[in-house]
């Protein structure tokens, strides 16, 4: 059964935001995110490498949004600032993204 491409795009986002995440410097890399919520690296690879036909957990997505103050709307529509505007870090530069 495959993933409909709503949920494909969120997927990718999510592990867009990882990428940004890493690159930012906010984390070292996909270990320190799968080691710090427990999550099986295996299968978290497998969702990256396959969004169309993996499911990305629920959780992970409030993990990386709680826990990063990453914006909910960014992951779901692709629209809006990446971080969230509630919690101004004068270190974080805004990134905004349109449709």
């Amino acid at each position: 059964m495959g993933i409909s491409t709503d949920g494909t795009e969120i997927t990718i986002r999510f592990f867009k935001a990882i990428e940004l995440l890493k690159a930012n410097g906010k984390i070292r890399g996909t270990q320190t995110f799968t080691n710090a919520y427990g999550i099986n690296r295996r299968n978290f690879i497998s969702v990256r490498k396959k969004p169309e036909t993996s499911f990305l957990k629920p959780e992970w997505i409030l993990w990386l949004c709680r826990d990063y103050n990453i914006s909910l709307e960014w992951i779901f529509f692709g629209t809006g600032f990446f971080f969230n505007r509630e919690k101004p870090d004068e270190d974080k530069k805004q990134i905004y993204f349109v449709k």
